[in-house]
């Protein structure tokens, strides 16, 4: 078996495209209609979001937040988890009234863990601002859902800045306490020992102003190192107190101390005191440590499924699995496409090109719910005869005559051509009537005989009988005379007079029906009596045209063949298989019949090769006003 190998190129692709068309917009159909159902069979979800204004600054009331060094960006992150929390939720469920006292724990835990599922807060940017998303299936409870939490976080928000500034408070205060204490009695031990020791106080104002300086020189390392010119000064200066106090007495060392802690002690109690009032105020203040920016709408569509964009995806899924299936499809055909394909498959040249040709009639009957089609008038339309002298697809039958005549080394002047195909449908009859009918309308004396026994047809289409007809001439019954069909028996048999009229070198034309159908045809086709009727006949006629029954089927053609001047093989381009066709090529071939080559019929404009572009114009031409 002979591999067809040959380059595809882009024009290919589209060919099978538009070959495989329906396939491929049977692909796009089945995924838009997918996308369609999948859609229709999501529950749709809503979406709708509240956006709070977070205060860093509030969230932690007074001197913690200053001790705490709380920064924005961990302060905002941090109130993102507290949002999206079990807490936060469930104070929500409360808030709804989808939670009591009373409700059990297992359904309020679920209850808890459905509202925490549907609500994502995320902050915005690198801003203080948090998004607070609501997700549901329920359109009517996303807005609602979205705006509660907001508010649950912000009175929870309040609540946690009111214990915090009161625990501040407590705390603050139980350390003033203890500070006031610390201070009397350290003044009370500087009393006494003054009373005591009688000193003159001298140490006691070194160690005030010693104390004066190290804080001084504590203030000024937040800003300048050791080698500073104003540390140097200070750190000279204290110690020179320090060296003055070591050259005190015993007592005024002590006193000096006694002194320090004094001072310490009274710092550290006016810093405290100072606190506390602070405390105090945080704790009365109900300032919100956040603010809805914007409070969240009820949405108006949803989010899932989103139409459009599975439409769009179905549909691009769909025009990718059509394209697929194109070729799979035509990867599995096993006919031949292309001229290129038979000639190279075959061996054999293609010696016409018959294009397709859309129905003009539409007569036709209708049965029940089917419309039944006029057979007769739809090949009519097909037929030579109702077409232009000068239009392409008479054209065609013409070029297909003169590449049969010269196909041989030696011209037959007169000759019999023999028309068949591989198998049923290929259009050989209507090919062969055509071929004979342009013959005679070009001046050559033609007949035609029916000689498809096993399923005439063509009788019917000149409106003439079967019987009598070539069986009967042959086996003697009936004479030339009887069996021959001319223009005047078309008139009869109900083809158009002005059709008839307007195509001259219809008279050229014979017309032999098939006759009586014998019990055996292959016995009377074999006999020497065909023989002998066949040779009269391309006596009397310029051109023997002879349809016959498919090669595969029946010997027919094979015997009559033998007969032939010249043997055609017609082909409609995807209608059987390339193996089909080619063992019906090796059946002609065998028997030694002059097979000249293969006619491709009903052939489509868009199906073939730019490289045959001389046949696109049959589209454009056949369009006959």
């Amino acid at each position: 078996m002979t591999t067809i190998k040959y380059e595809l190129n882009l024009y290919d692709y589209i060919r099978i495209l538009k070959r495989r068309k329906f396939v491929f917009f049977a692909g796009i159909i089945s995924g838009l209609l997918f996308s369609l159902i999948y859609t229709n069979l999501q529950t749709p979800v809503y979406q709708a979001y509240a956006v709070v204004k977070i205060e860093p600054a509030l969230i932690i009331p007074g001197v913690a937040t200053e001790m705490l060094g709380w920064d924005m960006l961990h302060a905002v992150n941090t109130e993102v988890k507290v949002i999206n929390s079990a807490i936060i939720a469930e104070r929500t469920a409360k808030k709804l009234g989808l939670i009591t006292e009373n409700t059990p724990k297992d359904l309020a835990s679920s209850i808890i863990s459905s509202i925490q599922s549907k609500i994502q807060a995320e902050r915005i940017a690198d801003s203080n601002l948090v998004k607070i998303i609501a997700t549901s299936s329920n359109k009517y409870e996303v807005a609602k859902l979205a705006n509660t939490t907001a508010e649950v976080y912000i009175e929870k928000g309040v609540d946690d800045r009111i214990r915090r500034a009161k625990e501040l408070r407590e705390f603050i205060e139980k350390q003033l306490i203890d500070a006031e204490q610390n201070l009397r009695i350290a003044e009370e031990k500087l009393r006494k020992f003054a009373e005591e020791t009688k000193t003159t106080g001298v140490g006691g104002q070194l160690a005030i102003e010693l104390l004066s300086l190290q804080a001084k020189r504590d203030e000024l390392l937040k800003i300048y190192t050791e080698k500073h010119p104003d540390v140097v000064l200070i750190n000279q200066k204290i110690k020179f107190i320090e060296e003055q106090l070591a050259k005190l007495p015993k007592e005024e060392i002590e006193y000096a101390r006694l002194t320090r802690e004094v001072k310490l002690n009274e710092e550290l109690y006016t810093l405290l005191a100072k606190r506390y009032k602070e405390a105090q105020i945080s704790e009365a203040d109900r300032v919100q440590p956040a603010t809805i920016v914007t409070y969240a709408k009820e949405p108006t569509s949803p989010i899932r499924p989103n139409r459009v964009t599975n439409l769009s995806l179905g549909g691009f899924i769909g025009f990718i699995l059509g394209i697929i299936f194109a070729f799979i499809v035509e990867h599995l055909d096993t006919s031949i496409a292309t001229i290129e394909e038979v000639e190279t498959y075959l061996g054999l040249p293609v010696v016409g090109v018959i294009p397709h040709i859309e129905e003009k009639t539409k007569r036709s009957h209708k049965f029940l719910f089917w419309e039944i089609k006029d057979e007769v008038a739809t090949i009519k339309n097909k037929l030579v005869i109702y077409h232009s002298p000068k239009s392409p697809y008479v054209e065609t039958y013409h070029t297909l005559r003169t590449n049969i005549k010269f196909s041989q080394e030696h011209i037959e002047t007169r000759g019999i051509v023999l028309f068949t195909s591989a198998g049923v449908g290929e259009g050989k009859t209507l090919t062969s009537v055509n071929f004979a009918l342009s013959a005679a309308l070009a001046g050559v004396k033609t007949v035609y005989i029916e000689f498809d026994l096993r399923r005439p047809s063509v009788h019917r289409w000149f409106g003439v009988n079967r019987i009598p007809g070539i069986t009967d001439y042959i086996l003697g019954r009936k004479a030339y005379d009887e069996v021959i069909h001319t223009t005047t028996d078309f008139l009869l048999g109900g083809l158009e007079v002005d059709r008839i009229i307007s195509t001259p070198g219809l008279e050229n034309f014979v017309f032999i029906a098939c006759g009586n159908i014998p019990p055996n045809p292959v016995d009377l086709l074999s006999s020497a009596k065909t023989f002998n009727v066949l040779n009269e006949l391309k006596e009397k006629y310029d051109l023997v045209v002879i349809d016959t029954p498919p090669v595969l089927l029946f010997a027919d053609a094979l015997i009559l063949s033998k007969y032939a001047t010249y043997v055609i093989l017609v082909y409609r381009v995807g209608r059987i298989a390339r193996g089909a066709l080619k063992r019906a090529k090796d059946m002609l071939t065998s028997i030694k019949a002059n097979l000249v080559g293969v006619v491709l019929n009903d052939i489509r404009a868009e199906e073939m090769e730019p490289r045959y572009g001389y046949y696109y114009a049959y589209k454009y031409y056949t369009k006959e006003k």
